[in-house]
């Protein structure tokens, strides 16, 4: 007997099937939910499925988004063995049948199935360490694209409702004219300058508040005299507050990040890398986790989605073959902008000369970024293996 466990995970809850070997189910497919009692509901029938059979059973579940990382935090605690399978795997498998049936009890039948013909191979594993990283740098992106879009509006509705106060400020976007912006819309503006001042601290002097409060002064004397939309003002008000919630926002999340990668030797091996910076680096760290886990960089490679597509049919064999992007697409963005960094200006002199070589051969710019960006990852990955610095 091998006994089997196949889970099929969703939102909030999954569907187990127990199988005593192959082709032999054990009782009757249940759901159980992802809190406490579910999951001591799944504890209970691993215990009894291994009394029946004397073997510790094997748990195979599909990676699910994030749904299933509670699940398999569950089964870390309690010292079940798990394999967690690739989505792209698992659907290839339910191709291979004649039928069309698609339920979660027959999902989970065939996670069980593919363990059974030997298709699951080791998961990779991932440390606390590089989890909370990933966790702060994707939570990072993600509020960085939504402020990109408020700045966007508001400078929008600036421009219809008080085009001149752009003018003001060498920064229209920091933090000083911001909150300077939001007094004038709401009309609390006494004495510019002390507000100037006030917002700005200790980075500017009181000349330079001065001369801003001059500037303003003018501007907000023509602005009064002009015909303004109340609804576009309370608008403007409310985005620009947005905007500056995302800003503490980020800066929040930065300072967390600065603190993990604080202890991850392997953040400052990336950042000796000429072009990449603080975020970039504990993004693609925080995607790679232990470079270890690949016994070659073109596995690596492959995992960012950087490896070509092979398609060859008889004596037929495609000359241009696009990228798989089966991989992680953070890391690839993460990568595409290092190359960019590290191509402007010369700033990698490595990146940019083979980048010269690929463009003088005639090749498009994209074609030859995304070259570029997979040596720029077997760099990260000899820097990481071999734990030294990048060499100039």
């Amino acid at each position: 007997m091998e006994p089997v466990v196949g889970v099929d995970v969703a939102k909030g809850l999954s569907v187990v099937q127990a199988f005593l070997k192959r082709n032999e189910p054990w009782r009757k497919a249940i759901s159980i939910s992802h809190e406490k009692s579910g999951l001591e509901q799944l504890g209970g029938l691993l215990s009894e499925l291994q009394a029946q059979t004397t073997q510790s059973p094997v748990v195979i579940l599909e990676a699910t988004g994030h749904y299933h990382r509670g699940l398999v935090a569950y089964l870390e605690r309690s010292g079940w063995t798990y394999f967690i399978v690739n989505p792209l795997q698992a659907k290839r498998a339910k191709g291979t049948q004649l039928r069309k049936v698609k339920t979660d009890a027959t999902d989970a039948w065939h996670l069980a199935e593919m363990y059974y013909r030997g298709d699951v191979n080791p998961h990779r594993t991932w440390e606390e360490r590089f989890t909370e990283l990933q966790h702060v740098t994707r939570q990072h992106e993600f509020v960085t694209g939504m402020f990109v879009q408020a700045k966007l509006n508001m400078r929008a509705l600036l421009d219809q409702v008080f085009p001149e106060y752009e003018k003001v400020f060498g920064k229209l976007f920091s933090v000083t004219s911001l909150h300077v912006l939001a007094s004038c819309l709401e009309d609390q503006v006494e004495d510019l300058q002390e507000v100037i001042q006030k917002n700005a601290g200790k980075s500017h002097s009181k000349k330079w508040a001065e001369a801003r409060a001059e500037h303003l002064g003018e501007v907000l004397s023509r602005w009064s005299e002009e015909p303004r939309s109340p609804v576009q003002t309370t608008v403007l008000r409310s985005m620009v507050g947005l905007v500056l919630a995302f800003t503490e926002q980020l800066s929040v999340l930065e300072k967390q990040m600065d603190e993990l990668a604080t202890g991850l030797p392997e953040v400052e091996l990336v950042k000796s890398i000429p072009g990449i910076g603080d975020k970039l680096a504990a993004a693609i760290v925080a995607e790679i986790g232990n470079v270890r886990q690949f016994r070659e960089a073109k596995q690596l490679v492959a995992f960012a989605g950087l490896d070509p597509g092979i398609f060859s049919s008889g004596k037929f064999t495609a000359t241009s073959a696009r990228i798989t992007k089966r991989g992680s697409k953070r890391l690839r963005r993460a990568l595409y902008l290092a190359v960019q960094c590290g191509i402007r200006g010369s700033t990698n002199p490595k990146i940019r000369e083979y980048y010269e070589k690929k463009r003088k051969e005639g090749k498009p710019y994209k074609v030859v970024v995304i070259a570029c960006a997979n040596k720029l990852l077997h760099h990260v990955y000899a820097i990481l293996s071999k734990q030294q610095p990048f060499q100039h």
